[in-house]
């Protein structure tokens, strides 16, 4: 009995000791079984659509954030990522029956930030929030995002799929970080699927991004972001089958399912951006938190790999 309780409990005891080895926090799609305890509040700020709640009182000092700048801006992107996806979608993320604004609270986490279940709140680590305000903005975005996800059903009609969708649900919440502002939280979600082309599409999580750029070609043309509510949908007449929403969508809008993959896998191996300097949206200069341009480096990368210098010649 004992050992099989071990086993049970062993992969998350190795996330919870691999997190406090580590000097960076799991990402968004891990922190499940790895939450920390909740604090006491407080502190508090409303604004129309958010309540935020703060502690600089706890015992453990990692909940405690002192400057209460760091949530009157972090509000504000909050705000500004609500009017921006209810702008494009004309649908309100989900709310608690019951509730006017989505609470949003500030403690110890494993993880960067978490929106799981449907009815809790946003939760954001104090630390990471801290040392990292480059984050702020996208992380806003990517969580606000899983509450619109619930409010087309996911979780909330209906229950999580029997196989995994972290493709679909971190991969479409990462691509609203770009949609929202035209950074990402970390520099994986943009350049791991073109630097190790074996990836798959579901197996990518938040990696999945560059397919849902890709999806609403917003790498070589006007961006089709309408797509993505026509997606939303479509999940939902699918009762939240991803995949068939998927194909079904990309069969309506560019024909064959199979010929899409086989174009996103040229220009995945390729040429993805094509002249983004001509094309005023946030797909054509994704910022990384370190502020790097990622895709100017993907551009620089795919180049070099497909053109790479001429070498020079001592007999000529």
């Amino acid at each position: 009995m004992f050992s099989r309780e071990l086993n049970r409990l062993a992969p998350i005891l190795f996330l919870i000791l691999l997190c406090a080895c580590s000097s960076f926090p799991l990402s968004e799609a891990m922190a499940d079984e790895t939450q920390c305890a909740i604090p006491s509040f407080e502190n508090q700020i409303e604004t129309e659509h958010f309540v935020l709640k703060w502690t600089n009182a706890s015992l453990n000092a990692a909940d405690n954030i002192s400057d209460p700048e760091i949530i009157r801006e972090t509000a504000g992107y909050f705000e500004s990522a609500w009017d921006k996806l209810t702008g494009l979608f004309g649908r309100m993320p989900y709310r608690p029956p019951g509730s006017a604004r989505i609470s949003v609270i500030f403690h110890d986490l494993d993880c960067y930030a978490y929106a799981d279940p449907p009815e809790g709140p946003i939760e954001l680590n104090s630390c990471v929030w801290k040392r990292m305000p480059s984050i702020r903005q996208s992380t806003s975005a990517h969580e606000l995002f899983h509450k619109l996800q619930y409010a087309y059903g996911y979780k909330t009609r209906w229950g999580p799929p029997k196989e995994p969708i972290l493709w679909f649900t971190e991969g479409t919440a990462a691509w609203a970080e770009v949609f929202v502002w035209g950074r990402v939280s970390r520099n994986c979600k943009v350049e791991d699927m073109f630097k190790n082309t074996s990836i798959d599409l579901f197996d990518a999580e938040d990696m999945a991004l560059p397919f849902w750029i890709y999806f609403v070609s917003g790498n070589s043309s006007a961006p089709k972001n309408q797509l993505m509510v026509k997606l939303f949908e479509k999940c939902e007449e699918e009762n939240w089958d991803a995949k068939k929403a998927l194909f079904d969508v990309i069969r309506d809008t560019y024909g064959s399912v199979d010929s899409f993959f086989f174009r996103f896998a040229l220009a995945r191996r390729d040429c993805f951006w094509q002249n983004p300097g001509s094309q005023p949206s946030n797909y054509t200069h994704i910022l990384g938190p370190d502020g790097v341009d990622l895709v100017a480096e993907i551009r620089e990368y795919q180049y070099k790999r497909h053109w790479p210098p001429l070498k020079s010649n001592k007999a000529l």
